[in-house]
């Protein structure tokens, strides 16, 4: 692991997460601005102001960025190629959310407690759903089921093409994480402290562990382990198919970054600065790296590097042989 670039933003790169495709790193900072750099190099490609001071989380394809604003309350369609708006469509309220984009849609979850599925390359609603709660998190989708959490405290099952509902689960808390899924099972953490694992069909629960604090965090599932974090400040290693406890890492403060695992290396950033790379089978500390600044944004591991955010307002790029530190490109 060593440090390619950093790019020092105006503002705190808070839960907006960096993105990476073709090449490019995308991440949104709480200076408002999304940033379009060369991944390789950090060089500077361009910048889309919102005047947003929130997350900007944004998910990527081809030809479109998409990017939630919480001020603004729509999500932004943007040119991957010119940082230009090509469309945006507005809710009732603030959009926390990450877009998922499934085929030719993409789906958005608002703090109007609506779910909204749009056209990808017009920005038309296709189809929207009423959920009891606000939806701040991003979705996960399989096979034809997209899945989304609730404040409410509410899995909803949705069927990908109509926006019926297909099943609810309900937790004992606020369901303030993005759900993840297998092959046959979908899990969700809550503000109740626990993960569950849930029948991805039928929505039957299979097991439930339980943390010492929320689980603010998507998990990562590798190796027939679920990963997860919690705001306990532990990292846990879960037994895919029983729950049971595999290992766990303690860390100095609250974890809300989502773990990403590359090889049979789990990273994740903590509270206390870190950013911890743990042996995927033991729970062992490979190593750490100190950023000197909160790392509440969630790693993105791709292209042969990782990328992750601090509350400093810095981006980072990490590869294995890298040559030492750049400053990335400015305007």
């Amino acid at each position: 692991m060593r440090l390619r670039w950093v790019l020092q933003t105006g503002g705190r790169v808070f839960f907006a997460s960096p993105t990476f495709f073709r090449n490019r790193c995308y991440c949104g900072s709480r200076d408002g601005y999304l940033y379009s750099l060369d991944a390789g190099t950090g060089a500077f490609v361009w910048r889309f102001r919102t005047g947003d001071e929130g997350n900007l989380s944004n998910s990527v394809g081809d030809e479109i960025i998409f990017a939630g604003s919480n001020r603004e309350g729509c999500l932004w369609a943007i040119s991957t190629e010119k940082g230009e708006r090509v469309w945006s469509y507005q809710t009732l309220g603030p959009v926390f959310a990450t877009p998922l984009e499934v085929d030719h849609m993409v789906l958005i979850g608002s703090s109007d407690c609506n779910f909204y599925a749009l056209d990808r390359k017009t920005g038309k609603s296709l189809w929207q759903y009423k959920c009891g709660g606000e939806l701040r998190y991003a979705s996960c989708l399989r096979g034809s089921t997209v899945y989304t959490g609730g404040s409410d405290g509410i899995l909803y099952a949705i069927n990908v093409e109509n926006g019926r509902l297909i099943w609810k689960f309900k937790a004992q808390g606020p369901i303030h994480c993005t759900p993840a899924c297998d092959s046959s099972l979908v899990f969700a953490g809550s503000e109740d402290y626990h993960l569950y694992a849930l029948d991805a069909l039928t929505g039957e629960k299979i097991w439930q562990f339980r943390t010492e604090n929320a689980v603010r965090s998507t998990c990562a599932l590798a190796g027939g382990k679920v990963i997860l974090t919690s705001l306990d400040g532990r990292c846990y290693a879960l037994d895919e198919q029983t729950g049971h406890l595999v290992w766990n890492y303690r860390t100095d403060d609250s974890v809300y970054s989502s773990p990403a695992v590359a090889g049979r290396t789990v990273i994740f950033g903590s509270g206390d600065g870190h950013l911890y790379g743990l042996e995927l089978d033991s729970g062992e500390l490979k190593w750490s790296k100190n950023l000197e600044g909160a790392i509440i944004s969630s790693p993105a591991v791709a292209g042969g590097m990782l990328f992750v955010g601090s509350e400093n307002g810095c981006l980072y790029a990490f590869d294995s042989t890298g040559n030492g530190e750049k400053k990335a490109g400015t305007e």
